[in-house]
């Protein structure tokens, strides 16, 4: 049986492979045949379309709220049987049904004294910066997500106040890279939390975030 999934799946091969394609190489039949046939699918998602707010979590706010409604506990229980990545499925680098996410698998593993992150990713051209590198913005916008993952399953999550990223060396494609995320210590309503990207023994990046909670009269 075809899954939403494997819309996206295949959207992602497309996307990947007109990345690296010569497409002056493909003749003129060709491109408007594929033009037509894209365009062709467009035309019935769109109408399927949810006029919401935009959101990672769920394409209604109905959705939103039954899920934030419960005590953190619950939720933190939900996010942990879910997996981050069904939690978060229209994330932009860990949502499954988002089709310009890699997508990205988040792990939990056992921290001290917190749940910790770790995850194992091969970029692809796609998401191509400097020569056989990743780009930067990629890599801002990954750990953005990782630290804000790791503060969700651990119930201090919040929006994002400060995030400052050091870049070691550079993070190769088609290479293996190795993530890690987690909670240095929570004061108040701020949640500090550190993340690093590793290939191999070398040190790529590595950060740290300042995640702010807010009353939940004042979101949208």
């Amino acid at each position: 049986m075809t899954e939403p999934t494997d819309v996206m799946a295949a959207l992602r091969r497309v996307i990947s492979a007109a990345r690296v394609a010569d497409l002056d190489a493909v003749s003129e039949e060709d491109l408007a045949s594929s033009v037509v046939s894209l365009e062709a699918v467009a035309e019935r998602l769109e109408l399927e379309a949810v006029d919401e707010v935009r959101m990672q979590s769920a394409l209604r706010t109905g959705e939103l709220q039954e899920r934030f409604g419960s005590v953190n506990s619950e939720r933190r229980s939900h996010v942990l049987e879910l997996g981050l990545e069904n939690f978060f499925p229209y994330s932009p680098y860990i949502g499954a049904l988002n089709p310009v996410a890699p997508p990205i698998e988040f792990r939990t593993v056992p921290g001290k004294g917190w749940v910790e992150i770790e995850a194992e990713h091969v970029f692809g051209a796609i998401h191509n910066g400097p020569p056989g590198s990743v780009h930067g913005g990629v890599i801002s916008g990954v750990i953005d997500e990782l630290l804000g993952s790791v503060c969700v399953i651990n119930d201090v999550s919040g929006f994002t106040g400060t995030l400052t990223i050091r870049y070691r060396a550079p993070t190769p494609l088609d290479q293996p890279i190795r993530m890690r995320g987690w909670i240095e210590h929570v004061d108040g309503r701020k949640a500090f939390a550190a993340a690093t990207f590793h290939h191999g023994d070398t040190l790529c990046a590595e950060a740290e975030g300042v995640f702010i909670s807010f009353p939940a009269d004042v979101l949208p």
